[in-house]
């Protein structure tokens, strides 16, 4: 597997033109390749995208202690982190040149606990990508035990124009 690529500097980005110059397909492809730095957020967070697909994306992670509230549990914004990156980078991938988004809303519905240490996949699925509008749905699942710790929904902003 490739290891990703992190900015160590903001002059490490895309520029916002370098970005629309390409489809979200593309350059969710080019980030998990290694080709484009990916959120340097998921170094802290340890988690990395592991699949692109048109529609689909997927985030791997295991929780530390450095992710732990103050009881010693996960965090819930470990959670959150994990499901608004697999959504919308699931939205990214439905993307148009030209085009480029935010989020606006994300949900998570935590189901039960994910110990430290414990691998988890989040998936993001594309449900829709408008105009103006991408929303997105998906889960976190235990890789070992295959059980679902959240589900999540993201809706982004798109901007820019469709250059088709």
């Amino acid at each position: 597997m490739t290891e990703p690529t992190y900015a160590a500097g903001p002059a490490d980005f895309l520029s916002l033109a370098e970005v629309q110059a390409m489809t979200g397909l593309d350059y969710m492809r080019a980030m998990l390749a290694g080709q484009v730095p990916t959120t340097t957020f998921a170094r802290g967070c340890n988690y990395r995208i592991t699949r692109v697909e048109a529609g689909l994306v997927e985030v791997t992670g295991t929780p530390g202690h450095e992710h732990t509230n103050a009881f010693g549990g996960v965090h819930g914004g470990w959670y959150g982190v994990l499901l608004d990156t697999a959504l919308t980078c699931a939205v990214i991938t439905g993307l148009k040149r030209g085009q480029y988004q935010t989020t606006t809303e994300y949900k998570v519905n935590m189901l039960r606990a994910i110990l430290p240490g414990t691998e988890v996949r989040a998936l993001g699925r594309v449900e829709h990508v408008g105009r103006s509008t991408g929303v997105a749905r998906g889960e976190i699942v235990g890789i070992a035990d295959g059980k679902t710790y959240a589900l999540g929904t993201a809706t982004c902003l798109i901007m820019g124009a469709s250059a088709g």
